[in-house]
């Protein structure tokens, strides 16, 4: 029989319906619920929560410290081998947090030997792998040039599918264009904006 009717649809008991997604500027899908979430992250809008603000402040900077963590980049003395630099996070960073406390754990800043620095007009701290810095000759943090974030060495072009060519920095930067010299100045020249910016700023 090449003709089937379907005489009657059936859903079970643990059928949840499909989420409506959007499409972000970057072209993922998402539900509305979490674009909300994120935008209002990013503006500091988010609804405050009063438990974590009865919080004791040493375990709240700690939890804060173990939410969003940032790796520099790591080689292994037994291996030639090394780990780039990435952004990593502990689940339950408060619960976490205030059992380290109750174990006597604490953060004192003098004993501090290297610190996780923001890329200037880069993405959100959780998706920034950013720079790390140490100490300078007078025991100070020196202020990084924004010139140290943006390496051009790190750009990438190759050839898609449909003949173009596509230059990628891992800061976010793109640049498509008809030839491999014109994408790569065109990420040149978006690096350049982003470094002026940021000296701008400071």
């Amino acid at each position: 029989m090449s003709d089937k009717e379907i005489i009657e649809s059936v859903q079970f008991a643990n059928h949840q319906p499909t989420p409506n997604y959007v499409p972000t500027e970057g072209g993922q899908l998402v539900t509305p619920e979490f674009l909300a979430f994120i935008q209002q992250a990013l503006s500091g809008t988010l609804a405050d929560n009063a438990e974590t603000q009865e919080l004791d402040p040493q375990v709240k900077a700690l939890a804060e410290e173990l939410s969003v963590i940032h790796l520099p980049a790591w080689q292994s003395k037994n291996s030639p081998r090394t780990a780039e630099a990435t952004v990593t996070g502990i689940k339950q960073a408060t619960r976490v947090a205030e059992y380290l406390i109750q174990r006597g754990v604490r953060v004192h800043p003098e004993l501090e030997e290297i610190r996780w620095v923001a890329t200037p007009g880069g993405p959100p701290g959780a998706f920034d792998t950013g720079i790390h810095i140490t100490k300078d000759a007078d025991g100070r943090w020196p202020a990084p040039d924004p010139e140290s974030f943006y390496d051009f060495d790190d750009i990438e072009v190759t050839q898609t599918d449909a003949g173009a060519w596509c230059a990628v920095h891992p800061r976010g930067l793109s640049f498509q264009a008809a030839t491999k010299t014109e994408a790569y100045a065109g990420v040149v020249d978006q690096l350049r904006q982003r470094i002026e910016q940021a000296r701008g700023q400071q």
